[in-house]
């Protein structure tokens, strides 16, 4: 793909973005916090209410896409996010934070995004995993060889 496919094909991607169509505007959002770098919003279909996302005003599909600056930035948002779910009406003694890299990773909207999710005992939702594949305890040797071939391409 030359230059001028590659620039086509990003702003077909982002004219079809339900997050940028958001931020433009022309889909209608109930705002918790806005700036020049991030838009705070209710999903359609939250977790749990006090569930927020957080989002780039740059469309960026991806965490590798998106500036360090900002990507710390939607973090320290989280923090103050966190701590006013914490106070609010919701039921909240628990957050856990999501970010979705990828489809693999179930990622739906490739716009990249932080789920704030507020937590309570037996509201039902959790991350399900298989304890004979996940979680099964490895050896040094095999640690140290997956640290070795992730640092080799650390940049």
């Amino acid at each position: 793909m030359n230059r001028a496919s590659i620039l086509k094909y990003m702003k077909e991607e982002q004219s079809n973005c339900v997050f940028c169509k958001i931020l433009a505007g022309t889909l209608p959002v109930s705002l918790v916090y806005e700036d020049d770098e991030v838009a705070v919003f209710p999903p359609l279909q939250p977790v749990n209410p006090g569930h927020l996302l957080i989002i780039p005003k740059q469309h960026a599909p991806y965490m590798k896409d998106l500036d360090s600056g900002t990507l710390s930035y939607m973090m320290e948002i989280a923090q103050r996010l966190n701590g006013a779910i914490r106070q609010s009406k919701y039921p909240c003694e628990g957050v856990n934070l999501f970010l979705a890299d990828g489809e693999a990773a179930q990622q739906e909207v490739f716009h990249l995004h932080l789920h704030i999710y507020p937590r309570y005992p037996a509201d039902g939702f959790g991350f399900k995993y298989d304890p004979s594949r996940h979680f099964i305890h490895m050896e040094r040797s095999e640690l140290n060889s997956i640290a070795q071939e992730i640092k080799k391409n650390l940049s």
